[in-house]
């Protein structure tokens, strides 16, 4: 079977390289920082969600999304990290239903944290204090992260287990 020109192409750059030589030391330790990216976005984004979903009340929103910033470190760390994974064996991925399913749920998380920043949610999470109601739609926001991240970790784990029905 041919090969397609991007799996080429990938197949070319000096990071496919890289894993593919590296790979037995290499993988695990991509593994467990990978890991430690999720644990920091779910850790912080996930708290945030919570508390805006109702959880701990006494705690007001705006301290809890100060940490928001670890999270975001957390996720571009897993995307740079998610790239060494797809260039050390892009057909592992890209024909992985589970791994394309990942990606979609990671569209929706990015397209709702559009809807909290881009809206006036976001502004008006900073002023409520600890123990306020908090509006309908920013549950709703947070309840879509909340189940687009988890989602997101699912189909990760996921990845591993459905595997293409051929590789190239």
């Amino acid at each position: 079977m041919e090969m397609a020109p991007w799996e080429a192409w990938i197949r070319s750059t000096e990071l496919h390289a890289f894993v593919q030589h590296y790979e037995p030391r290499l993988w695990p330790l991509m593994q467990t920082l990978h890991l430690l990216g999720f644990t920091l976005l779910i850790g912080t984004v996930g708290f945030f969600d919570l508390r805006a979903l109702g959880v701990a009340k006494g705690i007001p929103l705006q301290a809890i999304h100060r940490l928001i910033p670890w999270g975001i470190a957390g996720f571009i760390g897993n995307l740079l990290l998610g790239i060494a994974f797809f260039s050390g064996h892009p057909e592992q991925y890209f024909y992985n239903n589970a791994f394309r399913l990942k990606i979609v749920f990671m569209a929706v998380a990015g397209a709702n944290i559009l809807a909290f920043y881009g809206t006036s949610a976001f502004a008006e999470v900073k002023t409520l204090p600890a123990d306020a109601r908090v509006p309908l739609r920013i549950k709703l926001i947070a309840g879509i992260s909340l189940c687009a991240w988890v989602s997101v970790l699912v189909c990760g784990r996921l990845i591993t287990f459905f595997r293409p029905p051929f590789f190239h």
